[in-house]
């Protein structure tokens, strides 16, 4: 059985002497929590706890006693907050005793005896949270159901029952935040360490303790991903400058080594625009079929970021049945932002690449003696052993052969990085998407079959004037 944290509170009065008397001391173990929330945030391995607790606090001075055996607890995060009473009830200080490991207490002052409600909040590891994905797209492949879920996994040596959970979204690197912080200090490391690790807990804090929106979640189980959908809930969100919280809509129990996968959302019809492409520093030498879709409310997103994780996409087809397509990784996706999912090769396009021929001309050679520069075919070309070639011209003619056997139109772009002073000559639509790399667009469409053709020239040691590619339309 797991060993939870507890927490006990000793009730003390003091005689007239103020000395203090054994049968004086009342202990007892404090009531089951009120109500219990988690923030969980990924990145550092952080959750933050807050929970309630109604406890009876005696006038005078009175003990409450923490521990966190068995537990991820960091103790020195720590922390009990006077919900009511703020005015008559307040800390006095903390002691950790020494004959007791993993045990504080906290030694209020109170001047009334009321039933007080109590706040202790603290840091524990641990307990994480992973994203993914269901996509359903249509037979024509225009549009897609996007089912979101996340899962949380608790092994933090402690059992939440009912708790309220909150999931940070966002990307915050908050190690370097504090190394700025404290970097330039010049302390002993031991020194550096401990003020990071206080550094650390503070703007996390300030980071999760926040209120946030509702995000309604149903718990659900991994196989049944392709269940019917159930009856969407009312979704809110909060927006935190570069990071979201959602908050689960009521209580979920998350017990110690146990995982509870929650759908976390539904967008029922997804903009899809499907476009073939081939990009070898991408998806290798290759024609890759991309899904594209933007986190935006034009496809019935954009409302919060997309947490990273992975997605199955599955196509309906015409027996009305589903064909498995591919599980891809999805990348954290900003509201606006592009998600290109990388499908892998589809066997009803036919792709080949060929280099029909290879040849050079404008060749220049370089005379030591004279330092003098002769082209060759100009008439007054001189066999010297001292010369060498000072320049030329490359030329590549490609051929590009595609085939669409599906059942549908297709778009195909094709990318080539084309280093040094260089142009590519051809009729095809061609665009430069940077200096040294350009993308050539066709369209197929069905049971068609083209041929893109294009040359590229590149100029070589004293032909050279540049460092980018040109167009040449033909």
């Amino acid at each position: 059985m797991i060993k939870s944290a507890k927490i006990v509170c000793l009730f003390s009065m003091l005689l007239a002497s103020t000395v203090l008397v054994a049968k004086n001391v009342d202990l007892s173990t404090l009531p089951s929590r009120d109500s219990v929330q988690l923030t969980i945030y990924n990145s550092e391995d952080l959750t933050l706890v807050r929970e309630t607790r109604q406890i009876s606090i005696k006038n005078g001075k009175n003990q409450l006693q923490f521990s966190w055996a068995n537990t991820k607890i960091d103790p020195t995060s720590v922390q009990v907050e006077f919900l009511s009473h703020p005015t008559q009830m307040f800390l006095g200080n903390t002691t950790f005793p020494h004959d007791k490991p993993q045990m504080l207490y906290w030694n209020i002052n109170s001047s009334v005896e009321a039933l007080a409600t109590v706040e202790i909040s603290y840091f524990t590891s641990g307990i994480t949270w992973k994203a993914d994905y269901s996509g359903i797209m249509e037979q024509s492949g225009a549009a897609m159901a996007l089912d979101s879920f996340v899962t949380v996994t608790n092994y933090s040596g402690e059992n939440y029952d009912n708790a309220q959970v909150r999931l940070v979204i966002g990307k915050i690197n908050l190690v370097e935040r504090i190394d700025t912080i404290v970097g330039k200090a010049k302390y002993k490391q031991d020194k550096i360490n401990a003020l990071k690790k206080v550094e650390r807990a503070k703007k996390a804090r300030n980071m999760m303790a926040r209120a946030s929106g509702r995000y309604e979640m149903a718990a659900m189980p991994a196989a049944a991903m392709l269940d019917s959908i159930a009856e969407e809930k009312e979704v809110a969100k909060d927006s935190l400058s570069e990071y979201y919280i959602f908050t689960i809509a009521g209580t979920e129990t998350i017990p110690d080594k146990w995982s509870k996968r929650l759908r976390s959302g539904f967008s029922e019809s997804v903009i899809v625009d499907t476009v073939y492409r081939y990009r070898p520093r991408e998806y290798g030498n290759r024609l890759a079929k991309v899904l594209n879709f933007k986190n935006d409310k034009q496809s019935s997103l954009g409302d919060a970021p997309l947490p990273e994780g992975d997605i199955h996409i599955y196509q309906k087809n015409q027996q009305g049945s589903l064909t498995y397509i591919a599980g891809v990784p999805l990348k954290y996706t900003a509201i606006g932002d592009k998600v290109e999912l990388n499908s892998g090769v589809d066997p009803d396009v036919y792709f080949k690449l060929l280099n029909l021929k290879n040849w050079r001309d404008d060749i220049w050679m370089h005379y030591r003696k004279g330092n003098l520069y002769r082209r060759v075919g100009d008439g007054h070309m001189i066999v010297d052993h001292n010369s060498t070639v000072a320049g030329w011209n490359e030329h590549r003619h490609y051929r590009q052969l595609l085939r669409n056997f599906t059942d549908k139109p297709i778009k195909v772009e094709i990318r080539r990085l084309i280093p040094g002073d260089a142009v590519i000559k051809s009729h095809l639509e061609v665009k430069k998407h940077d200096f040294q790399t350009v993308d050539i667009y066709s369209t197929l469409g069905v049971g068609d079959k083209q041929e893109l053709k294009y040359e590229v020239l590149t100029k070589k040691g004293r032909n050279a004037k540049q460092n980018q590619v040109t167009i040449q339309r033909l």
